[in-house]
């Protein structure tokens, strides 16, 4: 993500100049490709004078830490998601930046994609009526990270807090509602040296919305398409989604609303759809920074979807329902 974010700075954004970037084998080579410095670790960085905000973009348990000595250095905080490991965490988190008078926001790349966008425009507009029942499905055949990563050690929170906040938040977005209740089942069938790799959880909202979410890393191939669909299902029609396209079934058929070309996320790292996912969501902060402003997505967004995580795996670890807010 480092890179992606070195990229939207020097190709997509305005007003935001990338200074520095400290933190992890690749940093060296990063600085040198874009013509940087590479600091010698997060709290030199931290500490220069020329730098207004950081990206966090590193491992999950590091996030409240550098949130927190970057909010008392007086440095603005875009953190990449999961905002945290809980929603403990996160709360840490916006109340450092509160108390330091810094803005903090929590990358959600979903609320960025034309795809997602269009779909909240359907359903703001009413095209299939009072919104009731929602699925979210994300089939992987195999997780594209390395045996050895930091994001498999179990204190990173497992691979549905990993992607579970994408499913979430666009969720809640979309909707406009909260979840109130999780009832969830998780499950490793031992493809994966990971926790949490196959997951079924039922999300109940405030809006009386049923939401199913099947999230595996276990599929057998072909799997069932790809890591991001939509289904929802309203009083008068059906909205279908995912990253690349929308389709809209009415009465006795299905519209194709919108079809993207495709791009590989892993081997077109720079390729300018995905780098825009971010760019879009970077450059709102930097001009909520120039103008005094709140940015257009909270710390108490992220601090949302991870609550929702944290309700499906106290579910899923006692069997039984659990409300939401989340009671210690």
């Amino acid at each position: 993500m480092a890179l992606v974010y070195a990229e939207a700075l020097a190709t997509q954004v305005t007003g935001g100049r990338l200074v520095a970037v400290a933190g992890g084998t690749r940093a060296a080579s990063l600085a040198a490709e874009y013509g940087i410095d590479a600091e010698a670790s997060g709290d030199a960085l931290i500490a220069r004078p020329d730098i207004d905000a950081v990206v966090i973009a590193t491992p999950h348990t590091s996030h409240l830490p550098y949130t927190r000595a970057a909010a008392a250095a007086g440095k603005h905080v875009y953190c990449e998601k999961p905002m945290a490991v809980t929603t403990a965490e996160c709360t840490a988190m916006i109340r450092a930046c509160r108390d330091a008078g810094v803005l903090l926001t929590v990358a959600k790349q979903s609320r960025q994609n034309e795809t997602t966008v269009e779909a909240k425009r359907l359903i703001d507009a009413g095209t299939i009526g009072e919104v009731r029942m929602i699925r979210i499905l994300a089939s992987i055949v195999g997780w594209d990270v390395a045996p050895d990563g930091w994001i498999v050690d179990p204190n990173e929170g497992g691979a549905y807090l990993d992607w579970g906040v994408h499913g979430c938040d666009a969720l809640r977005w979309i909707t406009g509602s909260n979840a109130v209740r999780a009832y969830a089942t998780f499950a490793n069938y031992g493809h994966i040296n990971a926790p949490d790799p196959s997951v079924m959880v039922q999300y109940e909202l405030d809006s009386g919305v049923m939401v199913q979410l099947w999230m595996s890393y276990e599929m057998p191939a072909p799997g069932l398409g790809s890591n991001f669909q939509f289904t929802i299902v309203g009083a008068t029609g059906i909205i279908e989604l995912d990253r690349y396209g929308v389709r809209l079934g009415r009465g006795d058929g299905w519209e194709t609303l919108m079809e993207l070309d495709p791009w590989n996320w892993a081997r077109q790292p720079k390729h300018p759809h995905r780098i825009a996912l971010s760019a879009r969501q970077v450059q709102d902060f930097v001009d909520a920074i120039r103008d005094g402003r709140q940015p257009g997505i909270s710390g108490e967004e992220g601090r949302a979807a991870v609550e929702m995580i944290e309700a499906a795996r106290r579910s899923a670890a006692t069997h039984q329902a659990v409300e939401i807010p989340l009671r210690d």
